[in-house]
């Protein structure tokens, strides 16, 4: 499968932070955000990588620019941010849009247990599959369950969406290119059709989507015995 990296947005919840860059730049434990995306992807054996960009695109094309082994292709958001949904339309042309793609988003760090297999494919009948976790109780997310299906219903239970997910970009084929549309209603539409199915991700999962969770992960040793491999890949891509 292909990959699609979430990495247009602003950053306003990081403060001062993301004031001169964009989120996906900024490091923790020296390892930036988008750098570990691009691990995570070529860990799972993605052919091809697609990453939007809007906020400081300049520079994290730029820095994308080192990555030579890899097959990359930046979608530059000029004119205006396109959102989740309109991003990724706009990103992939027409013959392209009949792939699967796996979502990832850097605001959040996934450290896969030993048995985590990410799925070859969607269920069956599923047009999106989601990675889930159990809510933090200190945090606001959008609350999700899982039925006896393992179809994903929104607004009750004690899951939520990490930022992993299975795509059948067909969905997005009958919207606009350059136009903003938000992923997350399509994922509303499709749970009330029963086309949105889910499972619980096996690994840690680390939120660094605003400036006191950043801070707070400076000083911890978040990357443990994954570090030089981390390494590793950076110095070989």
């Amino acid at each position: 499968m292909n990959g699609f990296i979430l990495a247009a947005g602003f950053g306003k919840r990081m403060g001062e932070l993301t004031k001169s860059t964009c989120k996906p730049m900024l490091s923790v434990n020296g390892i930036r955000l988008i750098d570990y995306s691009l691990y995570l992807a070529n860990s799972w054996n993605l052919s091809k990588i697609w990453i939007n960009t809007h906020y400081h695109s300049d520079k994290i094309g730029n820095h994308l620019k080192q990555f030579k082994k890899l097959n990359l292709f930046i979608s530059e958001e000029k004119d205006k941010i396109l959102g989740t949904a309109g991003g990724i339309r706009t990103a992939l042309s027409d013959l392209e849009i009949e792939t699967r793609l796996v979502l990832i988003n850097p605001d959040t760090i996934l450290l896969p247990s030993s048995d985590f297999m990410l799925r070859s494919d969607l269920p069956s009948g599923s047009k999106i599959h989601l990675y889930l976790s159990p809510c933090p109780d200190s945090m606001n997310y959008t609350k999700i369950k899982i039925d006896s299906h393992n179809k994903v219903i929104f607004g009750d239970g004690d899951l939520y969406y990490i930022g992993l997910a299975i795509i059948d970009v067909t969905i997005l084929s009958h919207l606009e290119r350059n136009e903003f549309y938000d992923l997350s209603d399509v994922f509303k539409i499709l749970s009330k059709t029963g086309e949105i199915s889910g499972e619980i991700f096996s690994g840690e999962v680390i939120d660094v989507g605003t400036k006191e969770l950043w801070e707070k992960l400076q000083n911890q040793d978040v990357f443990k015995s994954n570090k030089d491999k981390i390494l590793n890949f950076l110095q070989s891509h």
